[in-house]
């Protein structure tokens, strides 16, 4: 089984129809899904179910990597858009899309598409050509998903160096990445970790990339 999705080639890139056709399949797996989980479920259960069978959509997904993470992410949250528009227009039903929470629900107008679908994570996620980024985007995208456009917080800094187990101030983005990387593989699932340890880990370094943003 392949890194990252099942119809990736070893470089990451597929050809157009590939694509759609991956997620196309993703739609209906997801349909499927939610329909026999009316309260929902996650999106990291999600991605685990259909890292599985009957699927096998997924391959082998790196958690502690977000430029790994983040194909599967887009693609997961592409095909659930597309499937929104689908269900409104032949159900009058709706997906609330949240990475807390999954679920179809019926909206109050089945005639209308309610507002908020056309915003703009809606317009992002509905662009395949998104499913393409660099690093360095990614991890800019990260940074303003968790901090917002301001600073962190006192409080916050401190957190995050307590869970890389740094010190506070930390001195320099290097040792936190350092330290990221070595809990990164310590807490890895395959070796005894789990994913919410390293999704605290990546919010943690998420907060020290942003309080050393424009610091030399």
């Amino acid at each position: 089984m392949m890194d990252s999705t099942a119809s990736l080639n070893r470089t990451g890139e597929t050809s157009d129809s590939a694509l759609e056709a991956l997620v196309g399949r993703i739609m209906d797996a997801c349909e499927a899904l939610l329909r026999t989980h009316p309260e929902g479920m996650s999106e990291l259960v999600m991605l685990r179910t259909l890292q599985g069978e009957p699927w096998y959509l997924f391959g082998t997904i790196d958690f502690s990597s977000p430029a790994a993470l983040y194909p599967v992410h887009f693609l997961l949250f592409h095909s659930l858009y597309r499937q929104r528009e689908r269900l409104a227009a032949e159900s009058g039903e709706t997906i609330d899309i949240n990475a807390l929470n999954i679920r179809i629900r019926q909206t109050y107008n089945a005639g209308q598409q309610e507002a908020g679908q056309h915003d703009a994570l809606h317009a992002f996620y509905r662009d395949l050509s998104n499913h393409d980024l660099g690093e360095s985007t990614i991890n800019r995208m990260l940074d303003d998903f968790w901090q917002g456009i301001t600073r962190p917080a006192d409080d916050e800094l401190t957190q995050a160096c307590q869970t890389l187990a740094i010190d506070t101030p930390p001195p320099d983005l290097a040792t936190a990445r350092q330290a990221f990387r070595r809990l990164a593989m310590q807490h890895h699932p395959d070796r005894g970790g789990s994913n919410e340890q390293l999704q605290a880990l990546n919010r943690a370094m998420a907060t020290l990339r942003h309080h050393f943003r424009g610091h030399p």
